[in-house]
C-alpha cells in the first residue's frame, strides 16, 4: 500500500581533526576551521553535486574609517571548544580581529557559537565584545558568504520597509537569476529576513536572521540601523559575495561598545538519494461543485482517488464560500453544527478504508474574531506589521473575513497548538495542513523589541512532525515562502498560488522544482470551468517539473490514473531537470521536455505535446557525459517516455 511521504530527523556527528571540525549526517557534511575564527569553510550536499556550496570561507569583518575607505579586520585564529546542547553538537570559538598583515584590532573580541540541529540547520550566535568604546566604525559584516558560481538563482524575504504589500506579508517578491555581472543582484540599506541561494533543481542553502531583529539595529552612534544587504559578483574571487551588514556607512559617528550578539541560521536541504514520490491530486476534500448538501465525498469518490494513487487530502474550509455561515473559523472548535460534524467523521472513516490520509487546515497566523479567546487576548497577541498599524484583517471577496493576523512570538503560539491538538485528538485526522506558513515581522512591544517569529514557526513545525507520528503528514503551503527547515520535515509542499493565465512548460516558479527534498504540488490557478484540454495541459506542465496539481476533479483523477505507473517509475532515478533550467530543451511550440537520470548513465526523458493534434517532439539533454537528442511522435495532449543508457 502506498503511504504518504515521511521524513526523519538526521542528527549530526562531530569529528575534530586539529583546527578542523566536521559535522556530518546522512545528507550533509559541513566543516569549520578554528584557524579562521571558526568560520564555516565547507558545506556539501551529498546527493546534490557533492561539491562545496561555497567558493571561500565565511567571514566576520569589522572596518574602521581610514581616509575615505575602510581598514578591514577579520576574525583571527580562535580557541575552540566542542560540546553538546540538547544532544546536538555545539561548537564555540573565541577569537579577535586582525587585518591582512596580521595587525590586531585592540579591544574587540568575537565569540562564535554554532549548534547543528537534526533538521539540517546550523544555528549561529556571533557575539562582539568591546573592552572599551571603539570609535570610527564604518562597517560590520556578520557572516559574509561566497556561494559557489554554479549557484544560479536567489530569492529573499524582504523586511517590511521593502515590502510592496499593504499587509506586510514578508513574502518573496521575485526569483532572481544569478550570473557574473558588474551590477549587484541585490543592494539595500535594510537586511532581508531570509535569503535562499541555490542551483535550480539541485542544491543550495538558506540564511535567516534570528528572531530578535533589534540585534541588527544595535550598533551605537547617530545613524543606528543603517544596514546593508548586498549580493554581487566578486570578480577577484570568481564567486558571488553576500553581505549581511548591521552597519555599512561612510559617515562618521558610529561605535562599538559592550557586548552585541547577532543570531542567525543557515539551513541546508535534505536532498534524497532517489527522486521523491509524486503525490497526485492532494487537494481539498470537499466537492464544492456539487453544492453544499453534497460537498462531502462519498465512498465512490474515495475509490477513484485511491485508484489514481491519492494518499493525502486536506480539509480546507477557512472561509464562508457557501455563504451560509458554516465554515471552520480559525482557532475555533467545533467547526460545524452536529450534523456536519457527523458527516465529517463519516468521510474520515471512508478515507481510512481507502488508505487516504486526511489533514485539517490551520492558519499559523490567523484567528477568527468568533473564536474563543479572541476578545480577551487578540490585542496582546496580534502582529503589528508597522508601529501604530494595529491589527490587520485578512479578507477574501468570495469568502469574507478569514481572521486577524497574530504573532507566534506571543501566547498565540500556545493557543494555536491547543487549537490544533483538539481536533487531532477527537477525530480521525492524521496530521496537519498549514497555511500562512512563514515567519512574519512584528513591532508589537508586548512580544519584545522589533522581531519576527521564524524561530517559533520552526519550533511549531517540529512539534507538528512529532504530533503527526510516523503514519501522519505535515502538509505545508509555501507559495512565495520557501523554508528549507520546513521542507526537510514535510510530507508535501504546495506552491505557486499565482499565474495560470498562460499554460506553457516554463510557467511555474523555481520553487515548483526547487530541489529533490519533498514531494511538491502546484495550486490549480486556472478556472475549474476551463476546457478539459487546458487542465490536461496544466497537469502535463506540472509533471515536467516533477510536481502534481492540487485538484481532485475528474480530469485530474483520470490523468493520474493514466500515468500512475510512469510516475512511480521516476522514483528509480536520482536526478531530474525541469523546463527553464537549461539542461533538457526543445524549441518547438506547444511542446516540452524534462529528463531523469542516474549517475550510471540511465535516463528517462519525458516528451510532452500540448497541442490538440499529433506532433513529432525533439529534445536535447546535456549533462556531464550524457549528451543525447531524441525525437518521438507524441499524441495530442499526451506524454511519451524515452528510456535509454549513455556511457
Amino acid at each position: 500500500m502506498k503511504t504518504v511521504f515521511h521524513s526523519t530527523p538526521e542528527p549530526f556527528r562531530l569529528v575534530r581533526s586539529g583546527s578542523s571540525f566536521t559535522l556530518e549526517n546522512r545528507y550533509l557534511r559541513c566543516e569549520h576551521d578554528a584557524e579562521l575564527g571558526g568560520a564555516l569553510v565547507s558545506a556539501v550536499v551529498k546527493n546534490g553535486t557533492g561539491h562545496n556550496l561555497f567558493a571561500a570561507p565565511q567571514q566576520f569583518i569589522v572596518g574602521i574609517h581610514d581616509e575615505g575607505s575602510y581598514h578591514c579586520y577579520h576574525a583571527s585564529k580562535a580557541d575552540a571548544v566542542a560540546g553538546e546542547r540538547d544532544g546536538n553538537p555545539l561548537l564555540e570559538f573565541r577569537s579577535g580581529f586582525e587585518d591582512d598583515s596580521g595587525r590586531i584590532l585592540p579591544g574587540l573580541h568575537l565569540r562564535l557559537t554554532v549548534e547543528y540541529t537534526p533538521w539540517g540547520t546550523a544555528d549561529f550566535r556571533a557575539e562582539l565584545k568591546a573592552d572599551h568604546r571603539i570609535d570610527d566604525i564604518g562597517v560590520v559584516q556578520i557572516s559574509t558568504l561566497y556561494p559557489a558560481p554554479r549557484m544560479n538563482c536567489m530569492t529573499l524575504q524582504d523586511s517590511i520597509s521593502e515590502s510592496p504589500s499593504a499587509v506586510g506579508s514578508n513574502r518573496v517578491k521575485s526569483w532572481l537569476t544569478l550570473k557574473p555581472d558588474p551590477h549587484p543582484a541585490y543592494h539595500t540599506c535594510h537586511l532581508p529576513l531570509s535569503m535562499l541561494v541555490f542551483q535550480r533543481g539541485v542544491e543550495g542553502f538558506q540564511f535567516f536572521l534570528g528572531d530578535d531583529l533589534s540585534q541588527w539595529e544595535s550598533i551605537g552612534g547617530w545613524l543606528p540601523g543603517l544596514q546593508m544587504g548586498y549580493v554581487a559578483w566578486n570578480e577577484k574571487r570568481k564567486s558571488y559575495e553576500i553581505r549581511f551588514a548591521p552597519l555599512d556607512s561612510p559617515r562618521s559617528g558610529q561605535y562599538l561598545e559592550s557586548t552585541m550578539p547577532f543570531d542567525f541560521r543557515i539551513a541546508f536541504p535534505f536532498v534524497r538519494e532517489k527522486m521523491v514520490p509524486l503525490s497526485p491530486c492532494s487537494g481539498n476534500l470537499f466537492r464544492s461543485g456539487r453544492g453544499f448538501d453534497h460537498r462531502w465525498p462519498a465512498e465512490d469518490d474515495f475509490r477513484k482517488m485511491e485508484e489514481a494513487g491519492v494518499t493525502l487530502m486536506r480539509l480546507h474550509n477557512d472561509g464562508d464560500g457557501a455563504d451560509n455561515g458554516i465554515f471552520w473559523r480559525d482557532g475555533a472548535y467545533p467547526p460545524y453544527p452536529p450534523e456536519q460534524m457527523a458527516a465529517m467523521d463519516t468521510a474520515l472513516e471512508a478515507a481510512e478504508r481507502h488508505h487516504i490520509c486526511v489533514v485539517p487546515y490551520f492558519s499559523l497566523h490567523e484567528i477568527h474574531p468568533e473564536a474563543e479567546d479572541f476578545g480577551k487576548n487578540a490585542q496582546v497577541w496580534y502582529r503589528e506589521a508597522l508601529p501604530g498599524l494595529g491589527m490587520i484583517p485578512n479578507y477574501c471577496a468570495r469568502h469574507g473575513l478569514f481572521g486577524y493576523q497574530m504573532c507566534l512570538k506571543s501566547a498565540w503560539y500556545e493557543k494555536r497548538i491547543n487549537s490544533i491538538e483538539t481536533p487531532l485528538k477527537n477525530h480521525a485526522f492524521r496530521g496537519v495542513y498549514y497555511d500562512w506558513c512563514y515567519g512574519k515581522e512584528c513591532f508589537n512591544k508586548e512580544h519584545g523589541p522589533h522581531h519576527w517569529d521564524n524561530g517559533d514557526l520552526s519550533r511549531l513545525l517540529e512539534w507538528s512532525w512529532e504530533k503527526s507520528g510516523p503514519e501522519g503528514a505535515v502538509y505545508l503551503h509555501l507559495t512565495d515562502a520557501p523554508h528549507l527547515p520546513g521542507e526537510n520535515l514535510a510530507s508535501l509542499i504546495l506552491t505557486d498560488e499565482n499565474g495560470g493565465s498562460m499554460i506553457f512548460p516554463e510557467m511555474f516558479s523555481p520553487h515548483a522544482h526547487l530541489m529533490n527534498v519533498v514531494p511538491r504540488q502546484v495550486c490549480c490557478m486556472i478556472s475549474q470551468k476551463a476546457p478539459e484540454a487546458d487542465h490536461i495541459r496544466y497537469a502535463l506542465c506540472a509533471l515536467l517539473h516533477h510536481a502534481t496539481v492540487s485538484l481532485c476533479t475528474d480530469p485530474y483523477l483520470a490523468f493520474y490514473t493514466r500515468y500512475k505507473d510512469i510516475m512511480a517509475e521516476t522514483e528509480e532515478y536520482s536526478h531530474h531537470t525541469a523546463p527553464g533550467e537549461g539542461l533538457c530543451t526543445t524549441t518547438q511550440k506547444n511542446a516540452g521536455a524534462s529528463c531523469y537520470w542516474n549517475d550510471s548513465g540511465e535516463f528517462m526523458m519525458f516528451l510532452v505535446n500540448l497541442a490538440e493534434e499529433p506532433q513529432t517532439v525533439t529534445a536535447q539533454f546535456r549533462h556531464g557525459t550524457i549528451q543525447i537528442s531524441r525525437s518521438a511522435e507524441v499524441p495530442p495532449l499526451s506524454l511519451t517516455v524515452i528510456r535509454g543508457r549513455e556511457a
